[in-house]
């Protein structure tokens, strides 16, 4: 059997980036980070064998023996160093937050025994989750979880729950009707449409009250321009490609990735 690893382009992107802007914000550079960077790796692989463990739990195969010895070992990737970083570097607040990563896989899998994982309420959480990871690069860097850790949690969550609506749209919606007139594209994809402005609006509000930097907000208007051009440009089944897509969801978070490290690094927080 060969290595399991997780197979959505998508999920890589929304488990690196956080991590990644956490990390090149804090502008520290120290073995805490290292071994947080380990964790969170353990972490984030340990979901897909535990995943399928529970999608094939009503066909017995001997392949299930070989993706819990998996999971175990990716749980000591992430349970190890993230021990030394609460016991040895006393970074406690490490604790609850990776009990509350903990809660929302098992939420996660609790779904997929329900079929229910691919719905706004199993999809969000893991957003929220994967976001995370921001925060807790910005904590094992620094030492400290302050406004600006908080808030860069707060900016990936919002971001990367764009893209459950953006790809719904063009895969599950789109796809399975006729090219309607253009009034009725935007009502197709009203829930797209109005997730991605209410995104930009709360963060706007954030930037106006000072918790974060002023150019933040440029960095969500790619993805507001890409819904808006998507809710036009209907997809059919024939020109659906999910690797094209899946490459230009990667090119628009690694450009949002760029304007929020350079947002936080030339023009902080104005309070």
């Amino acid at each position: 059997m060969s290595i399991p690893l997780p197979k959505e382009h998508g999920s890589w992107a929304m488990f690196a980036i956080p991590l990644g802007i956490g990390a090149v914000v804090a502008g520290v550079w120290r073995l805490e980070l290292g071994l947080l960077l380990l964790a969170a790796l353990g972490f984030f692989l340990m979901r897909y064998p535990l995943a399928t463990l529970v999608k094939t739990r009503k066909r017995p195969s001997p392949a299930r023996k070989e993706l819990w010895r998996w999971a175990v070992v990716y749980a000591a990737v992430a349970a190890i160093p993230g021990l030394a970083l609460v016991l040895v570097y006393r970074l406690w607040w490490l604790a609850p937050m990776g009990f509350f990563g903990a809660a929302l896989v098992a939420y996660n899998l609790w779904l997929i025994s329900r079929r229910q994982d691919m719905t706004l309420r199993g999809e969000l959480p893991g957003i929220v989750g994967l976001a995370m990871g921001a925060p807790m690069a910005y904590y094992a860097a620094r030492g400290v979880l302050n406004e600006t850790a908080l808030a860069l949690w707060l900016i990936n969550a919002l971001y990367f729950g764009g893209t459950i609506f953006y790809v719904k749209l063009k895969v599950r919606q789109q796809p399975k009707l006729l090219p309607p007139s253009l009034p009725d594209r935007f009502r197709v994809a009203k829930a797209s449409l109005t997730y991605h402005t209410a995104a930009l609006t709360a963060v706007v509000a954030l930037t106006v009250v000072g918790i974060v930097p002023p150019l933040v907000p440029v960095a969500f208007l790619p993805m507001l321009v890409k819904a808006w051009v998507g809710a036009w440009q209907w997809q059919d089944r024939k020109s659906l490609n999910l690797v094209r897509l899946g490459i230009s969801e990667a090119v628009f978070s690694v450009t949002f990735a760029a304007i929020v490290i350079a947002a936080f690094l030339v023009s902080p927080p104005l309070a």
